[in-house]
């Protein structure tokens, strides 16, 4: 059965995931260099994006969907491969950063009581290797971010068809 908006799981975990990710990107800055003050928190927002990205990738397969909207094949397309490629980058940015942190030979504590010791024996140069794809995948995932929300406008604004809509919380 189709339904015209998304489920209100779908919409939290969408929401919150899109804050956690602009909360990492601003927190990164304060990361820089090694054991700066956000390295914790910039840490544990990736880390919650990853968690929740799983959480929404399994929920994607069990939710039931809104009807498609109309759109050209290559626009559907489109879509799909931006939407793949968002998913992807909000797993492996996260996963790389911790694997850089951890190839360093430190730890981090998530929300800062949860320990997460490291597995790895230590190797800097792999680790700014990590650090270096670590970033490559963050600026991407933050570049694709952009692009949905300027798609999303896109077909609020100018193609008029309620895609945005469905993923906006119902207004009273």
């Amino acid at each position: 059965m189709a339904h015209p908006r998304h489920d209100p799981l779908t919409l939290a975990l969408h929401w919150l995931i899109a804050l956690l990710i602009l909360g990492a990107y601003v927190t990164s800055e304060l990361a820089q260099g090694r054991g700066g003050p956000g390295t914790n928190l910039h840490g544990s927002l990736g880390l919650a994006v990853f968690g929740l990205s799983l959480i929404r990738i399994l929920w994607r397969g069990l939710a039931p969907h809104p009807a498609p909207v109309p759109m050209g094949a290559w626009m559907a397309r489109a879509a799909h491969l931006a939407h793949v490629a968002l998913y992807v980058t909000m797993l492996l940015a996260p996963a790389l950063g911790l694997a850089a942190l951890w190839a360093r030979g430190s730890e981090m504590s998530f929300l800062g009581f949860i320990p997460l010791p490291s597995p790895m024996t230590p190797d800097r140069a792999f680790s700014r290797t990590l650090k270096g794809a670590h970033e490559l995948a963050s600026n991407a995932l933050v570049i694709l971010a952009l692009l949905h929300a300027a798609a999303a406008i896109f077909h609020q604004y100018i193609l008029r068809d309620g895609l945005l809509e469905r993923m906006l919380p119902r207004r009273r």
